[in-house]
């Protein structure tokens, strides 16, 4: 039976697996659940996440535990399984003690087995995973919240998503970017057209063709997510083009690795300047996480600087380049596909490079509305609607458990 228990952290954790024995070791807590899975939890780490009202505020769920308040040998002198199934610790300082909940503790069992569980998945693609991103509802976005999770997880897992059906407003973009969250406001505004003008301020806003790239790689913190909708498409050529940016680091690192430790390793200058303003950015091409994984890509030929590098690296710079965006061009990695209004494409600005064909307005006009949102606001909903999930589940269960109590 899965018992519902609300937790410190705002959250309400299923209890699926109770804790069947504790006991204390040298350094750490061993935790045998009823599934059969031993956890290990060091002393200083439980020590760290006492719930109590002293250590966190009831209020906030704010820490207010601070580690050198503590000596640094401070550790458990006994650890046993509570009445209510939590884990209750007594520690060796101030008479101190803890209970925690079984649900959180299993929800945060950093074990390798219980880490690799909980990574999100990251899903690259080319032409021959799809012929266009993985393509949802609009309407359904708008209004349903099963639609939303379906959709962002999507987003989240492939970084390249369509919807269909979205309203051919000036305003629908941003009711679709605020189911998500917060709309990021750049020098381009809150909401920004894309088509062919007199005076552009941006290659965008003419009708050449654009190379792969993603927007504004000369911000120190690039949006994390962009939103196109196209609101009129009569025009002639003006094909849409996607390219999987971890895929390419991939290949990369498989095929030409000496280019690759160029690529993350050698920072470029990126400038966006402009009459009114001028921002500027130093950065490698490709951006690794602490674990060697991809965070981010950055490829965007008309908004690079002069490259200012020491003379002996400046030709391997070159030539890490040209291999890099030879693939983005490569019509086997490529996404073509054209708008049609009440087309949305959201994807990862940080991963999917975006591009256009060349197209000219004789047939009618080609107008696309855009702004963007960040990767933390994706995260935060997904969170958000999971827990939602969760009390739902536990509700069902509880109204299930009672129900059948009653009757016997």
């Amino acid at each position: 039976m899965v018992v519902a228990v609300t937790t410190p952290d705002f959250d309400t954790y299923p209890i699926e697996h109770t804790i069947m024995s504790a006991e204390s070791r040298d350094v750490w807590v061993q935790v045998v659940w009823s599934d059969g899975r031993i956890s290990r939890f060091h002393h200083i780490w439980l020590r760290d996440n006492c719930p109590c009202d002293e250590c966190v505020h009831q209020g906030t769920r704010e820490q207010m535990f601070e580690l050198v308040s503590v000596s640094s040998d401070v550790h458990a002198i006994s650890a046993t399984v509570a009445a209510s199934g939590g884990l209750s610790i007594i520690w060796s300082e101030f008479e101190h003690s803890s209970l925690f909940h079984a649900g959180w503790l299993r929800a945060n069992d950093y074990g390798d087995e219980a880490r690799a569980a909980r990574v999100s998945p990251i899903i690259t693609w080319d032409a021959s995973t799809w012929s266009v991103p993985p393509t949802f509802d609009g309407l359904a976005v708008l209004s349903d919240d099963d639609a939303l999770y379906e959709w962002l997880t999507a987003l989240r897992t492939y970084g390249a998503t369509r919807l269909r059906n979205v309203p051919c407003t000036d305003t629908a973009i941003g009711d679709i970017a605020g189911r998500i969250g917060i709309v990021r406001e750049t020098n381009f505004g809150v909401l920004w057209d894309v088509w062919s003008e007199p005076n552009p301020v941006t290659n965008a806003n003419t009708a050449l063709p654009l190379p792969p790239h993603v927007d504004l790689p000369t911000r120190e913190y690039q949006p994390g997510l962009q939103f196109l909708h196209c609101l009129e498409n009569e025009a002639i050529g003006g094909d849409s083009i996607l390219v999987d940016g971890f895929r390419i680091a991939e290949l990369l690192r498989r095929q030409y690795p000496e280019h690759y430790r160029t690529l993350t390793t050698v920072p470029w200058n990126w400038a966006n300047r402009a009459t009114t303003t001028d921002y500027r950015f130093r950065s490698p091409l490709i951006v690794s996480a602490p674990d060697g994984s991809v965070n981010e890509v950055r490829v965007g030929n008309w908004l690079r600087a002069p490259l200012d590098l020491p003379f002996d690296d400046v030709e391997r710079a070159y030539s890490a380049y040209r291999v890099l965006f030879e693939m983005t061009y490569r019509t086997d990695l490529q996404l073509r596909f054209r708008f049609e209004p009440g087309d949305l494409i959201a994807f990862d600005n940080r991963r999917a490079l975006h591009a256009r064909s060349e197209f000219t307005d004789v047939g009618g006009r080609r107008h696309l509305r855009g702004c963007y949102t960040e990767r933390d606001e994706l995260y935060s909903r997904l969170r958000m609607l999971e827990r939602s999930m969760r009390e739902k589940r536990v509700a069902t269960s509880a109204t299930y458990s009672a129900t059948h109590s009653s009757t016997g």
